[in-house]
């Protein structure tokens, strides 16, 4: 009889977040219909939404409240991620009760509620193998004390990883380019690609590239230190030049969670949004997506849905790490100011380039960016695991 796949998440899946809870509900989708999958996770905001989600999707959902890390963890701790006792206790008891041939976990943070020796064959999904050097957050352009934040968490995660990681029988990452840092940094260990996606059914093309009033949008989260960053970058080193030009345009900052730094931004052409019900409306309004991102550790989520709604993009050369665009061909790329002020200007100018770049993105993310081609390296390493034949490790 084949096993069940137990599957650890951090958080609630969601198709109203990007990100790791969008990867999260397609990967369930996609194991779901394929294999008996039970889901833990965190009893936070959208556990009700993610019950509706996957009733049909999962055999058994477990969204546990949180109690927070027990007194030895709190006293002792050394991992950088905290262990909620409630979400331990529940993972501890479906381990033990031998129903599982595999685990699946959502990000490294999801490795402590794991015993040291594990009877099953775990999988370890990474949402983004961040390419974030000790150099990069040190150009950066947050303050000395986010840097320095920034660089102690990198420190302490690099530790952990070294050291947790190969308990695992294979890592999942988003990109080649991640699946070379991580073999790098961890010799021997098996890595697969399974990259990001977009659903291109749900997200249609733009139906025409004609701007009456030019709207820039950038989306994510913005709570993200990454989208903070972009979105500072965005409304005070570039969008004041855009706007002198063309005083009718106005730019939009969509996504929940806004930092205060972000809030701030608003009047002057500028919108933050905050969560919204629908990206989609954000999307078919835009004249263009612009996302100037100087640091790895997104998942890119957003861009992806940019280019299949067929907005022409303006992005940085961070902002196509591990991805197979071309830039000139499917998107612009622009790594400084005078350089994104320029290509802004260009789409603004041009609608036969709006058109060529939104119809080269659109392209792109049906051909290599649909779910239903992205996720399939799954299904033989799960029919694998979860045989009957198969050996626990």
């Amino acid at each position: 009889m084949t096993k069940r796949l137990l599957f650890l998440a951090p958080a609630p899946p969601s198709d109203r977040q990007g990100g790791g809870a969008l990867r999260m509900l397609h990967l369930l989708r996609f194991l779901g219909s394929r294999f008996q999958v039970d889901l833990i996770a965190p009893a936070l905001d959208g556990a009700e939404d993610a019950q509706r989600l996957l009733k049909d999707v999962c055999a058994e959902m477990m969204f546990v409240p949180p109690q927070g890390p027990g007194f030895l963890d709190r006293i002792g701790q050394v991992s950088p991620y905290v262990k909620d006792r409630g979400l331990a206790a529940v993972v501890h008891e479906r381990l033990a009760s031998g129903q599982y041939g595999a685990v699946q976990l959502e990000k490294p943070a999801m490795i402590p509620y794991l015993p040291p020796q594990m009877p099953v064959p775990v999988v370890l999904d990474v949402w983004s193998y961040s390419s974030t050097s000790p150099l990069r957050i040190l150009r950066s352009r947050g303050g000395a004390t986010g840097r320095s934040r920034q660089l102690v968490r990198l420190i302490k995660v690099g530790i952990f990883d070294r050291f947790r990681w190969p308990m695992t029988h294979c890592v999942t990452v988003v990109s080649d380019e991640d699946r070379i840092r991580c073999e790098r940094v961890h010799p021997g260990q098996r890595v697969l690609v399974v990259p990001n996606g977009v659903d291109c059914r749900m997200i249609l093309p733009k139906p025409d590239h004609a701007a009456t009033s030019p709207l820039l949008l950038f989306t994510g989260d913005m709570g993200a230190e990454p989208n903070v960053e972009a979105a500072l970058f965005l409304a005070t080193e570039v969008f004041p030049a855009i706007r002198r030009d063309f005083p009718q345009a106005e730019l939009r900052l969509v996504g929940r969670n806004p930092d205060p730094r972000v809030r701030r931004l608003a009047g002057s052409g500028i919108e933050v949004t905050g969560a919204v019900p629908d990206m989609r409306l954000h999307l078919r309004a835009a004249t263009m997506y612009v996302a100037p991102l100087f640091t790895g550790a997104v998942t890119r989520t957003r861009l992806l849905e940019a280019m299949a709604a067929g907005l022409p993009i303006i992005t940085t050369s961070v902002g196509i790490e591990g991805m197979k665009v071309q830039p000139g061909r499917d998107l612009l790329v622009a790594d400084q100011p005078v350089d994104m002020i320029e290509s802004i200007h260009t789409l603004l100018m041009s609608q036969p380039d709006r058109e060529r770049f939104g119809h080269a993105a659109r392209h792109m993310a049906e051909i290599w960016y649909d779910w239903s081609r992205c996720l399939w390296p799954l299904e033989p390493l799960y029919q694998n695991l979860l045989s009957p034949k198969a050996v626990a490790c």
